[in-house]
């Protein structure tokens, strides 16, 4: 008789446990999860992983969906899922002090709810070996909670639902906030009219690139403003001259030794050209390449000199070789000229030849060459998301500009590379995991040029893959809302603090392509220059390019399940 009275009571338990729930906690609804023992931190798994037996630790809170759980269930027990994850809160074991993890396995991630306030909505989060705790002194961090004996007394042991709205896809609003955070907390305006990010440097170019994606994502005149503000600041610097040394403490260049960092500013600014038709920045550009490559070029090799007092002076890499293409390209697409087409081609031949392994799509880093036999010295051949990048990007302007099959090709061997090799099992760049230094702002040049390969020649199915790398980034962002080159950690305020490093996911969030339900690239992202709108890019919903009969914004008109392009 004693039995059955403990079944009754476990079953008038778990209905009024049901009945609670449905007026407070709603299943399928999200809640963070903050322990009132530290309530400025949430349940979290460590560095937004999406690996199963990721650890669950707690953390600042930062507004980002891996910290979003919803809840699952019916009757007695229930599971919270990780809206980003997608993976359940679980212990190790039914062991009293197992740790706390992510688990793929639902059946073996339930829980209990004790209903503490229930209008408040704090609970004990219970198994039948302990409950969810934290120990109450855990102020930090990356502490990780876990299964205790229960104690009424223990503040660790009472957990908050805050209700949420869940936010498990990338979106423009998150999109927005990447770039306008990374904006808010690195740009420094200089008076009314010039503003810096680095003072300087290769990194400088680099990040003005970031504000031109931002611009050819968005359409937001203001980023453009941004970007003439640091040209200013590089022109009252450097001036008209840009292969020389300028170092002050307000600004550096070392445009007297490295070809590249020049090569860098030339890509920005002929892209500020061709973008607004403004001749001042097309001249230039051009003015400062046609210098550069006089300097530069090595005849016997095909390619360019990496820099003209550091290192070998018969070293050429990728570099160097892929930023002149890019470059050369700009300037033709500027207007320029067709032999700007012709240099970038036959340097991507000679890079093709002497820099790349075409059969797997490895673009390798340099050669040294012996000036007397002309031939190859030492080699290095290590792959990264710089060489990568560029060297893609050169294949994607050559295809569009030749429509040689062999550029096409060449774009879709090296993104594959890229993917199967520089990324982890969930397809998250994993190379460069660096805050500072130049490897940190690799991964931002990558990301532009795949943004290409994806609207320019078609590649519709690594859309998705631009856009998972821009959510890790989001999920692992800072307090302060940046996230550093380091995207598979968290970020902190601590580490959050170069400017050039926390470019690269401002770079991948302007990179995304968001598609319609059929598949398509979305009608907003067919756009065209202020200045030249003949010469746009608009694109159809296989993410072919369109170019415009006439002045005037090309538009997707969807009707009757039907794709048209009207202008």
């Amino acid at each position: 008789m004693g039995n059955l009275d403990y079944r009754l009571s476990v079953v008038l338990w778990a209905c009024l446990l049901t009945t609670s729930l449905s007026a407070q906690i709603q299943v399928d609804e999200t809640y963070r999860l903050v322990p009132l023992s530290v309530t400025d931190k949430t349940l979290f798994p460590e560095n937004a992983a999406m690996e199963h037996s990721t650890p669950i630790v707690m953390w600042e809170e930062t507004h980002v969906p891996a910290e979003q759980w919803t809840v699952i269930g019916s009757g007695q027990f229930y599971a919270f899922k990780n809206v980003y994850s997608g993976w359940y809160l679980a212990p190790t074991s039914k062991s009293r002090g197992a740790a706390i993890i992510q688990n793929r396995s639902l059946t073996t991630s339930r829980w209990q709810l004790e209903a503490i306030d229930e209008e408040a909505l704090i609970y004990r989060i219970r198994t039948t070996s302990g409950n969810l705790y934290l120990d109450a002194s855990a102020d930090t961090d990356g502490i990780q909670p876990k299964l205790a004996a229960a104690d009424a007394d223990s503040p660790g042991q009472l957990w908050q639902f805050i209700p949420i709205e869940a936010s498990p896809k990338f979106s423009e609003e998150m999109r927005r906030e990447m770039i306008d955070n990374y904006i808010d907390r690195f740009l420094q305006r200089i008076g009314s009219r010039r503003a810096t990010f680095s003072k300087g440097s290769w990194g400088e170019s680099e990040q003005l690139e970031v504000i031109l994606d931002a611009y050819e994502a968005t359409g937001d005149e203001t980023y453009m403003s941004i970007a003439d503000a640091i040209y200013k600041q590089f022109y009252q610097y450097v001036g008209s001259d840009w292969l020389k040394l300028v170092y002050t403490d307000d600004y550096h260049w070392f445009g007297h030794d490295f070809n590249d960092d020049v090569m860098w500013q030339i890509i920005g600014v002929a892209r500020m050209g061709w973008l607004t038709g403004n001749e001042s920045y097309i001249n230039a550009a051009k003015k400062n390449f046609d210098r550069i490559y006089e300097r530069a070029y090595i005849p016997f090799t095909g390619l360019m000199r990496w820099a003209e007092q550091s290192g070998d002076p018969y070293s050429t890499n990728s570099c160097i070789a892929g930023p002149t293409e890019v470059a050369a390209c700009y300037l033709g697409m500027a207007g320029a000229g067709e032999s700007y087409y012709e240099k970038a081609r036959d340097l991507y031949a000679a890079q093709r030849y002497t820099l790349a392994n075409i059969t797997t799509g490895q673009v390798y880093d340099a050669v040294v060459w012996n000036p007397t036999t002309q031939s190859i010295k030492s080699s290095n051949k290590w792959a990264s998301t710089y060489n990568q990048g560029t060297m893609l990007g050169a294949a994607c302007m050559l295809y569009q500009h030749y429509g040689d099959q062999q550029y096409l090709d060449d774009a879709c061997k090296i993104m594959n590379y890229t993917v199967k090799n520089l990324c982890n099992s969930s397809g998250i760049i994993n190379v460069c995991q660096v805050n500072d230094g130049d490897l940190c702002g690799f991964k931002g040049i990558l990301m532009r040029y795949v943004n290409r390969f994806v609207k320019e020649l078609g590649q519709t199915e690594y859309a998705d893959w631009i856009m998972k790398n821009a959510f890790h980034a989001y999920n692992n962002r800072s307090a302060k809302g940046v996230t550093t080159s380091a995207w598979l950690t968290k970020s902190t305020d601590e580490t959050a603090t170069n400017a050039f490093s926390c470019s690269t996911a401002a770079a991948a969030a302007a990179a995304v392509v968001f598609m319609d339900d059929d598949t398509g690239i979305r009608e907003d992202l067919c756009r065209t220059t202020s200045a030249r709108p003949t010469d746009t890019r608009c694109y159809d919903l296989t993410g072919r390019r369109i170019t415009p009969t006439r002045h005037g914004k090309a538009k997707l008109v969807i009707s009757n399940g039907r794709k048209s392009i009207v202008h």
